[in-house]
């Protein structure tokens, strides 16, 4: 049995946090085989939890769904639950399954470059939307093409998922509700506008809640196309563009 430090938090005893790491880590290793890429672990909003990511495709894959506010769910280990549907062919082929925010359920193949030449991918795109998978919307391949055409938005996404990161325990209701006040009032306003709507570490708290907002599309943003920084622009839905 492993054992683990626990420590007294406002929400009961919860284990240490380098202590739960180095635990999660160790499993994402053993799980990881005799493989040699890289290995990640960073919380992801859109799981709600710590995700392992194996790899550069991974890597960029996650920052692009946690900004990407059409996407409501990912889960970055799907083996497990697709195994039981399509079987160990089609689930080895899956990265990531995600549902987006109109209920249409996605399964993602990550690949360096086309043409995608494995086994059973031709059998799994006939197999897309029929029988067992009838609920499945979509197969995508993204390449490693794809997921760098636009730096400026992995830049902006490995920032914002720091900052939600940092707030993962703390509800955030409360900002939330004071930055769609403050939107509302202003139409559009930058990200320093809303870190002085609170004072101390409590800005982290509001900074966290209004780029949660713009990653799921209650607001809007001009994250892709401009670094996370003090003069980012968030503004109400419906408005034009930034």
């Amino acid at each position: 049995m492993r054992r683990t430090t626990k420590v007294k938090t406002s929400g009961g005893l919860r284990p240490r946090l380098g202590t739960q790491l180095r635990g999660e880590m160790a499993a994402a290793y053993a799980a990881r085989g005799n493989g040699s890429a890289d290995l990640a672990l960073h919380y992801s909003p859109k799981a709600q939890k710590d995700v392992a990511l194996s790899g550069q495709l991974q890597f960029l894959n996650f920052l692009y769904c946690e900004i990407d506010s059409d996407v409501k769910t990912a889960n970055y280990a799907p083996f497990s639950s697709i195994v039981r549907l399509a079987g160990e062919n089609f689930a080895s082929l899956i990265d990531v399954e995600i549902t987006t925010i109109d209920g249409r359920l996605i399964w993602r193949r990550l690949v360096q470059s086309e043409p995608d030449t494995a086994k059973f991918v031709e059998d799994l795109r006939t197999s897309v939307g029929r029988g067992v998978l009838a609920n499945v919307s979509a197969l995508e391949v993204w390449t490693y093409g794809q997921l760098t055409t636009n730096p400026i938005r992995l830049r902006s996404a490995l920032r914002a998922v720091s900052w939600m990161a940092g707030a993962r325990y703390w509800p955030l209701a409360q900002f939330k509700r004071e930055v769609l006040a403050l939107i509302e009032s202003r139409r559009t306003v930058t990200f320093d506008d809303v870190l002085s709507l609170e004072q101390g570490a409590r800005r982290a708290l509001v900074g966290a809640a209004v780029l949660e907002m713009a990653c799921t599309g209650t607001v809007r943003s001009d994250l892709a196309e401009v670094p996370l920084h003090g003069l980012t622009l968030f503004h109400r839905i419906g408005d034009r563009k930034c």
